[in-house]
């Protein structure tokens, strides 16, 4: 307001200002109210929403109720039937791994009585069998669906030792025809199988010295230790050391106390007959015994009576110049004159072990061989002729160190990789070569094949050998196959040539008759051996030769030229000067019927 105005105005402006104030106040307090009323619909309008949604999902709950019987089914399709094969590694823990989520998601509005039963009915019958045998007395009912689960892994679990897995492990190889990705799932699982995580340091030392016990007089000492690494979680390599050094102070002692025992045994040992001792006494003891003189005859003169009453005690022998025994008697003599002859009786049981053998056909490099099966060879193994029957395929260095059944080390001479195929199953093995005629199929072709499960009659062949001269025969027969085939040889090494003496002339000698039911049987020997190029046709010749048929025992002819042309030219010799030319002989030969190329 201003200064010096209108106090009628003033007063006006005042009252208007007033009632402007008041009439913003009243809208407000309007406002909100009106908005404290919407914000109540709005929060009624979302309970009833709420309300309504909550029943229409009782409603569905309440028109569709579960049916535990249909969703078992459903599942139960989904579930492959577990069969236990530990040879394989098909173990419960592997088949219960796939099925993990089906259980905890698929099969989570079952109740646990409906999963145990889903569980039991994908069980094999033998599987079944062996689980309800295993909880008697109870029944499958008293134990929830994890108690189930954890008694199905423990008695259908895998029956190697952590041991075995981590050693398998460390011994890993990747194969000739495995590809990287193959070779690096085996790693993987492997090593997951390890259980590396588990390991400290102290049993990793304790099982790398384990390992490295080969030796046969370490057979005991490492099987202890395997048992006191699976016993004890917190084993060191000096409790190792300190075991190994008890069990052979142990071994000492037992051996030392048994070597006394004996000793003592020896000591109080007296003989059960003792020797009879004679004794000089008058006639009275010996009428007493029965007996009128003694049981053999004196060794002085051969007479019965003792030697203390010989008559022959101051005598002068002839022969030997001695006093005090007859003529004939002398010790000396005796010891020159009497022989003992020592007969032993030895009873021998010969029997053909060979005939028992069996033998494995095997596709080796493209080329089939036999080997014996040998279910305790730990490697398999092929002799130097067998290995250059197949191809002489390329040897690497051994990695093994072998030894015979006896203990006795046995030289490898390499080793090479090579497909095989046994049984119609393909494979690739990893095969030895000795220079010892030995072809063993072992372990380690078994399990790659897995023929352990397999009967032997299926894919062995009973070989029966009587000698030894028949298993050289055929072994030489296999190594030259082209030589010892039934066709006809050819000799390119060398060239005959037939050199004709300046006095002689041809000779051209007439046929000979042959009968008529023989035309056909030489037509057709003739006809053969101009397939075998042994003969070839011509139309005219200044030499001639007739032929000669025999007839063979089978049946056939056989067709010899006779190119003799003078009387007794090339005689036969007698029989005894044959056998006398031969009689220090000691290497034999025996012709051999090969063709030769003629030279110009």
């Amino acid at each position: 307001f201003r200064p010096g105005a209108d106090p009628y105005m003033q007063w006006f402006s005042q009252q208007q200002q007033v009632y402007v104030t008041e009439m913003f106040r009243q809208q407000q307090e309007v406002l909100q109210q009106q908005q404290a009323a919407m914000q109540q619909q709005q929060r009624a309008f979302m309970e009833q929403q709420e309300q309504l949604l909550r029943n229409v999902m009782t409603r569905i709950n309440v028109q569709v109720p579960p049916n535990p019987e249909v969703i078992l089914d459903s599942l139960a399709n989904n579930i492959k039937e577990f069969r236990y094969d530990p040879e394989n590694n098909v173990t419960f823990a592997a088949w219960y791994n796939r099925y993990d989520e089906l259980f905890a998601n698929d099969a989570s509005r079952l109740d646990d009585p409906a999963k145990v039963r889903l569980l039991l009915r994908k069980l094999g019958m033998s599987e079944h069998e062996r689980y309800t045998s295993y909880i008697l007395p109870k029944t499958a009912k008293f134990f929830s669906f994890a108690d189930t689960v954890a008694k199905l892994t423990s008695l259908f679990g895998t029956a190697e030792s952590v041991i075995s897995r981590r050693y398998r492990c460390l011994q890993i190889m990747k194969q000739p025809l495995e590809d990287y990705v193959t070779y690096a799932c085996r790693i993987n699982k492997a090593c997951v199988e390890f259980e590396l995580p588990k390991l400290s340091e102290e049993q990793f030392k304790c099982l790398v010295f384990v390992c490295g016990l080969k030796s046969e007089k370490d057979a005991e000492i490492r099987t202890r230790l395997l048992c006191r690494i699976e016993e004890r979680a917190d084993i060191t390599l000096e409790l190792i050391s300190e075991e190994c050094q008890r069990l052979l102070n142990i071994w000492h002692d037992a051996a030392m106390i048994e070597e006394q025992v004996a000793a003592v045994q020896a000591l109080d040992s007296k003989p059960k007959f003792p020797r009879k001792q004679f004794k000089s006494g008058p006639a009275g003891d010996r009428a007493k015994s029965g007996r009128s003189g003694p049981d053999t005859a004196c060794w002085l003169c051969g007479g019965m009576h003792y030697a203390r009453d010989c008559s022959f005690k101051a005598h002068e022998c002839t022969d030997c110049g001695l006093v005090g025994h007859k003529e004939g008697y002398c010790r000396s003599a005796e010891k020159v004159r009497k022989k003992y002859v020592s007969t032993k009786v030895v009873k021998v049981n010969t029997c053909s072990v060979e005939d028992r053998r069996k033998y494995v056909p095997v596709v080796m490099n493209r080329t089939s061989v036999r080997l014996q099966l040998d279910t305790g060879s730990d490697i398999t193994i092929i002799s130097t002729g067998t290995w250059r029957s197949i191809g002489s395929p390329p040897m690497s260095t051994t990695s093994v160190v072998a030894k015979t059944a006896t203990g006795k080390p046995l030289g490898i001479d390499g080793e090479f990789w090579c497909e095989m195929v046994v049984g119609g199953r393909k494979s690739s093995g990893l095969v030895r070569v000795t220079s010892q005629p030995l072809n063993l199929l072992g372990s380690d072709i078994i399990d790659s094949f897995g023929l352990w499960s397999v009967p032997l009659d299926t894919i062995c062949h009973l070989v029966e050998t009587s000698t030894t001269t028949t298993t050289n025969v055929d072994a030489l027969k296999a190594e030259f196959p082209h030589l010892f085939s039934g066709e006809l040889g050819l000799c390119v090494k060398t060239k005959v040539k037939l050199e004709l003496k300046p006095e002689k002339s041809p000779v051209f000698q007439p046929k000979r008759p042959v009968a008529y039911a023989m035309y056909q049987a030489v037509d057709e020997e003739l006809d053969r051996l101009e397939r075998c190029n042994i003969i070839s046709p011509v139309d005219l010749s200044e030499w001639a030769a007739p032929i000669v048929v025999v007839r063979k025992a089978s049946g056939a002819v056989r067709i010899c030229g006779d190119y003799s042309t003078g009387l007794n030219d090339a005689q036969w010799i007698l029989f005894e000067q044959r056998c006398d030319k031969i009689k220090k002989c000691q290497v034999f030969y025996q012709i051999c019927h090969i063709r030769v190329i003629l030279g110009s």
